[in-house]
């Protein structure tokens, strides 16, 4: 446990909430939940502790925290700016244009913006991919706003933004060797709140000598790795999938992000070989050039997908328009109006149920957390939000699950805990507001050293 990790000693009993569990064994049913030094000790029906504070949980759905495993958090203080841009607008504006113009305050204030906004909307756990490695002070404030800001992350140590087109789609740069002193000096320890992981360009960024190098050198640090693969004619003309297999280098550690062209072969390669996914769906239908959520490709190839929002400049950051967003491309298919990639017959489907286990359980099997996280199962840490099911836009709640796929937003969250610390409570959020007027002084700070004007 980090020295910035205290134990938490609270001891919380939620009574009579429906209780969503994620865990095979124990299933959905109307229960109670005992959280003691940080993890959950009970789950059951008329449990009891006198040493508890009580939370009435009638009327609200108690569920593991919502995991999203690709966000490239740093970029927090510049959201919503182009909600109509295309792939290419987005890079140009904000990897090349802005990126390079982050100071390590601006890394850390978008960072402390992306999760807060992400506990308010029950994400208990986020996968910083951090792309925005300019310097080691740059990683290392981002590193702190996660601790700063009480969410579970896995910071994704990425490349820089700056000399951005120099990093990508071809690449002959090997990935920046402070991952190294990230490793063995700041995030060591693999069962903290905030861990390690690599964020690696591999065959479709870079160079295939160095995506092996790169790959390599993850393994050697003992470092899961997630990787950007099918983004557009590229990545369909690239087929990194593949590649990764004829090398040998394809295995159960990693993510693949996107993989919106990456052939229903290399689906089914990455499915045999034990590898994960993660499905940006809102940002894939807002963002042409891309290509099409692969969210049933990847089901019909055996790949249970993660969730996740990629970046807040394009679409919000909750995972409620994820979930519907998935859900929205896959009545396109079932409508004969999808891509040509998704017109195989007999797709398999999924519903509002598989998303919520897309958004929970599959996003911590992606991240190599879920021996923690993940599902309400006795021993686990306490990451669990609970969701009211009697307001005014979830009422009568009659199919639990449907309710909050369909209808669910951030304010509907009335109760939020990560490693047993409650950091939402009664809707409200325990950490001040004051980060947000420091988001707005550094967008202002980025936009006048780029020489942009800003929008409105």
């Amino acid at each position: 446990m980090s020295p910035n990790q205290p134990q938490n000693e609270e001891r919380l009993l939620i009574k009579g909430a429906y209780l969503m569990t994620q865990d095979e064994q124990l299933g959905d049913f109307v229960g109670d939940v005992l959280v003691a030094d940080g993890r959950i000790v009970g789950i059951g029906r008329d449990l009891t502790d006198d040493r508890a504070r009580t939370v009435d949980g009638t009327g609200s759905a108690v569920l593991p925290g919502f995991i999203d495993t690709h966000r490239h958090n740093w970029q927090g203080a510049l959201r919503n700016l182009g909600p109509a841009w295309t792939y290419q607008e987005y890079r140009g504006q904000v990897q090349i244009g802005l990126g390079q113009h982050f100071e390590p305050r601006d890394v850390r204030v978008g960072n402390l913006a992306a999760d807060l906004l992400s506990l308010d909307a029950g994400v208990t756990t986020v996968r910083d991919e951090s792309h925005i490695s300019n310097s080691p002070e740059h990683s290392d404030a981002a590193i702190a706003a996660h601790w700063e800001s009480g969410i579970r992350a896995v910071f994704d140590h990425g490349w820089p933004s700056t000399e951005a087109e120099q990093w990508q789609f071809g690449s002959d740069r090997s990935h920046p060797d402070d991952i190294r002193r990230i490793r063995e000096e700041v995030l060591s320890d693999d069962s903290a709140r905030v861990t390690l992981n690599a964020m690696l360009r591999g065959p479709e960024m870079s160079t295939p000598a160095v995506a092996e190098q790169d790959i390599r050198l993850a393994r050697e640090l003992g470092l899961r790795i997630s990787m950007h693969v099918g983004l557009g004619e590229w990545g369909a003309e690239q087929q990194s999938i593949r590649r990764l297999a004829e090398t040998g280098l394809l295995a159960s550690d990693m993510t693949f992000i996107h993989c919106c062209t990456s052939t229903d072969e290399e689906l089914r390669m990455l499915a045999a070989h034990g590898a994960s996914a993660s499905v940006a769906g809102a940002l894939e239908v807002f963002m042409p050039g891309l290509g099409q959520p692969a969210t049933n490709r990847l089901l019909a190839a055996g790949v249970r997908p993660s969730l996740s929002v990629d970046t807040e400049t394009i679409v919000s950051g909750d995972m409620f328009g994820v979930m519907r967003a998935t859900l929205a491309y896959q009545q396109l298919i079932r409508a004969g109006a999808a891509g040509p990639m998704d017109r195989a017959p007999g797709l398999p489907t999924f519903d509002a149920a598989d998303l919520l286990s897309f958004a929970t359980i599959e996003g911590a099997r992606a991240a190599g957390i879920d021996d923690r996280t993940g599902s309400l199962t006795p021993g686990k840490e306490a990451d669990l939000i609970m969701i009211r099911l009697d307001h005014a836009n979830t009422l009568p709640a009659t199919d639990v699950a449907a309710t909050i796929v369909a209808g669910g937003h951030a304010g509907n969250v009335d109760l939020v805990m990560v490693a047993g610390d409650v950091v939402k409570e009664h809707g409200v959020l325990r950490v001040g507001n004051a980060v947000f007027d420091e988001a707005a002084a550094s967008r202002d700070r980025l936009f006048h050293a780029a020489g942009l004007r800003l929008p409105g």
